[in-house]
């Protein structure tokens, strides 16, 4: 298969689309599911960039998952708010969104990076950053046992 007609075979991602995908895979993570619900969403070269962390490929993600220090990518609001989507070609999208982090309300901000593969769209990169690194970041131990 060359890189032309593997272009053609994938469906080109649409907003709501990746919309769709950002919002229930993160719904998914703040509900703590199954990590094997989650994997199928995630493309070859997951990137999680974290405050304190990054985590790189599925089994990678799995170890993080399972040390269950999500806090920085769940948040502590149940939704994201603030989305956008940009479509950057027809099988790359960027979303952007917040979510209330922390007990004194830091907005964490969130770019996620959906590409289409053939099974559908997946999530290649996730970067969440909070408004003022250095001092979320000498919190997140508290807030993640929290």
């Amino acid at each position: 298969m060359t890189l032309s007609t593997l272009q053609v075979s994938r469906t080109a991602l649409s907003a709501a689309g990746a919309e769709d995908l950002v919002r229930r895979w993160h719904r998914s993570v703040t509900d703590r599911v199954p990590v094997e619900r989650l994997t199928p969403d995630l493309a070859n070269g997951l990137r999680l960039d974290l405050p304190s962390a990054v985590v790189r490929g599925v089994a990678d993600f799995c170890r993080w998952y399972a040390d269950g220090r999500h806090l920085p990518l769940a948040g502590r609001s149940v939704a994201l708010a603030d989305v956008r989507v940009r479509l950057l070609s027809p099988v790359h999208a960027e979303v952007t969104a917040t979510t209330t982090t922390g007990h004194d309300g830091w907005l964490a901000r969130h770019e996620w990076w959906v590409v289409a593969q053939e099974e559908g769209p997946r999530i290649r990169t996730i970067s969440v950053t909070w408004p003022d690194s250095a001092t979320a970041a000498s919190s997140l131990s508290l807030l993640d046992a929290a």
